[in-house]
């Protein structure tokens, strides 16, 4: 089809050729016939004819589809300019190539995590409720809800799996049997979770992600029924979630029923404080669902084995799931969109004052254009032709650079962020890249291509090798470089103040001295500490054996380290010595309680501020002792002798063996923080 309209359009052009030629030499032909001379008879003829060019142009314009060959004349002659005017294209095509591909790669992150709809079945109904709760509470919420169907999940958390050629560590989940069903997902091989899965003795089940099934069980079909190890516990496979599910992330491998069982009152009530999403009833709305969950939590207080604050979560409040998943990266994610399009608009000052200045040298080539016959719109619509290649020039570099982009951050965002493995270089971001080198092209081209259309014929052509430049040219650049310098002030200010807050931050003591300080994770088979001697025997011998390695001074173990974002296992309800947190209150608010060895805060030279540290005396058999923070101390007793009791088992591995004691030495008090 296009070599048929490539022939046909010659057979126009020679006809066209032909036809003005045959009018021309009859018009001659009848001059001379009234005795005029050869020569002013064809002078006479041409011009009777008038300019030969737009005739041309005008006959062309009643042909179909010759807008589709000037726009590709148009583009051959804009990548010639181009590919003349290396230099120019250089810097004009980088400084583009920067500002659309960072938008392309910050506009690929907005629309996965931000925009594009959560893979699961009808997710505008699913919604996460605040607060973190444990096993029985989740149980009392799912029986007395009557708008959502709740489960209970846990953050991914270290889990060993073993007896399948060498040993991996994997970020796994418990949760709720009725979570796949909440969610609206099916195993793609074998069935997920139900409620029999939650009884003492048959939670003993395992559901695997697709990408740990093709990596360690070689995608055998059979798996469904095989048992296999975690944490030291031999577990049955139910099935294999399809490739493209990931809950709570995408490093998220196994999950594992929650083991409820009500007769173990300590883990039940004191251990696992869970996360929780829900999806809402059929006919149910969001205010409807908020109006619930604290009714119900309320009724969820009553049950605890030991007295709970009333305030405790008294604020809980119910949110869409998707909002909750990417609360923490919205905010970051817009003002890094803003940012980079600040970067595009400085490009596009700066490749607009390069035009104006490449438009004074080519003033006599516009001139000798018009005196050819082109109109001002013709050249306008070419110089903007060159200008859109331009851009697309730019964007093919800038689409390279959003792909370097999207892999540093994937490394950058948290784990948690929802759609984290599905953010590429799809035909989405690439048609965003399209649109934009289209829009910018005309915005950084627009006012060269006008500035160059008005120059004056005559005065060009009179200038001979002098360039000159209009007044609206002049003044053009003006507006366009002041417009640059404004933005570039706003950049250099913004990201001034950006290094100041992060030396600022860098400065900031800590409270502990992070210097020549290695760590290592470890993660015992949760079978191994189930007996909690031999856990401590455990940590004990690896303390002994690191501290025997040549250049290790000190060693330490704790459960959570500092400014990791980490958090203790289980908090501890206080009473303190009769003081209230508010007026009203009869009981004192939870406090997360953190386990570390006795040489931990030597080890990170964490002063006190009162009292002793921990010794290798404090122990199981005796008394009981607790370190507290210096806001914990300013916030209960100020100015005075901080005192606590514990009303639940929980102060450290002590509290496990001994049960409720008062805890009778709690002055001590950790500085800074």
């Amino acid at each position: 089809m296009a070599a048929w309209r490539v022939r046909k359009r010659r057979v126009q052009e020679d006809d066209l050729e032909r036809e003005l030629h045959t009018d021309l030499e009859l018009e001659a032909e009848e001059q001379h016939e009234a005795g005029v001379s050869p020569e002013e008879a064809r002078y006479r003829a041409m011009r009777s004819l008038g300019n030969a060019m737009l005739v041309k142009e005008d006959v062309r314009k009643t042909w179909r589809w010759t807008w589709i060959e000037q726009f590709w004349q148009d583009v051959r002659y804009g990548l010639r300019g181009l590919r003349r005017s290396r230099g120019f294209t250089l810097v004009a095509a980088v400084s583009l190539a920067l500002g659309i591909g960072g938008n392309a790669a910050i506009f690929s992150l907005l629309n996965t995590i931000l925009f594009q709809q959560l893979p699961f079945a009808d997710p505008g109904r699913l919604v996460a409720v605040s607060g973190y709760y444990p096993k029985g509470a989740i149980a009392a919420l799912q029986d007395q809800s009557r708008m959502m169907d709740i489960a209970g999940y846990s953050n991914d958390t270290e889990a060993n799996l073993t007896g399948q050629g060498e040993a991996v560590r994997l970020a796994s989940s418990a949760l709720s049997a009725n979570l796949f069903s909440v969610l609206g997902v099916s195993a793609e091989v074998g069935r997920t979770l139900s409620a029999a899965h939650h009884q003492p003795g048959r939670d003993r089940a395992v559901v695997l992600s697709d990408r740990l099934w093709r990596r360690k069980f070689a995608a055998d079909p059979d798996i469904v029924g095989r048992m296999v190890s975690i944490d030291g516990i031999d577990r049955q496979v139910g099935g294999v979630m399809p490739p493209a599910f990931e809950f709570l992330s995408a490093n998220t491998q196994p999950w594992i029923p929650l083991h409820m069982d009500p007769s173990a009152a300590f883990d039940y009530w004191n251990t696992g404080f869970l996360p929780l999403v829900a999806r809402l009833r059929d006919g149910t709305t969001l205010a409807q669902a908020r109006g619930e969950i604290r009714p119900l939590i309320a009724h969820a207080i009553t049950l605890f084995p030991y007295p709970m604050p009333k305030d405790w979560n008294a604020d809980a409040t119910v949110t869409p799931l998707q909002q909750y998943l990417v609360s923490d990266v919205r905010r970051k994610l817009i003002l890094l969109q803003c940012a980079v399009a600040l970067v595009l608009l400085v490009a596009c000052a700066n490749v607009a004052s390069l035009l104006l200045a490449r438009a004074a040298v080519r003033q006599k080539e516009m001139a000798l254009r018009s005196a050819l016959g082109a109109n001002r719109g013709r050249i306008v619509r070419q110089l903007l032709t060159e200008a859109v290649v331009l851009a697309f020039t730019g964007a093919v570099a800038g689409l390279s650079l959003a792909y370097g982009l999207l892999s540093a951050s994937k490394l950058a965002l948290p784990g948690s962020t929802p759609g984290l493995a599905g953010i590429h270089v799809d035909p989405r971001v690439v048609g965003f890249a399209i649109v934009l080198a289209l829009l910018t092209g005309l915005a950084f081209g627009l006012v060269p291509a006008i500035a160059a259309s008005r120059a004056d014929l005559a005065s060009t052509l009179r200038s001979a090798g002098r360039r000159t430049a209009s007044s609206y040219s002049v003044r053009g650049r003006a507006a366009l470089i002041a417009g640059e310098v404004a933005l570039a002030v706003v950049l250099a200010v913004s990201a001034g103040l950006l290094v100041k807050s992060l030396w600022a931050l860098a400065q900031v003591n800590p409270g502990f001295s992070p210097q020549q300080i290695l760590t290592v994770r470890v993660t015992p088979n949760q079978s191994l500490c189930e007996e909690h001697s031999r856990c401590v025997a455990l940590y004990a011998q690896l303390l002994q054996r690191i501290q025997s390695i040549s250049g290790v001074s000190t060693v330490a173990a704790t459960n959570a380290l500092p400014l990791s974002g980490d958090v203790p296992q289980f908090p501890v309800p206080v009473e303190m010595d009769g003081h209230l947190d508010s007026p009203g209150q009869s009981l004192a608010p939870m406090l997360w309680a953190a386990a570390v060895t006795p040489d931990y805060f030597s080890m990170m030279r964490v002063s006190l501020l009162a009292g002793r540290s921990f010794t290798e005396a404090d122990g199981e058999n005796s008394e009981l002792v607790a370190l507290i923070s210096a806001a914990t101390a300013r916030r209960f007793w100020p100015g005075e002798k901080p005192h606590w009791q514990a009303l639940a088992p929980g102060v450290g591995r002590a509290a496990l063996a001994n049960g409720r004691r008062r805890c009778r030495r709690c002055s001590t008090v950790q500085s800074r923080n």
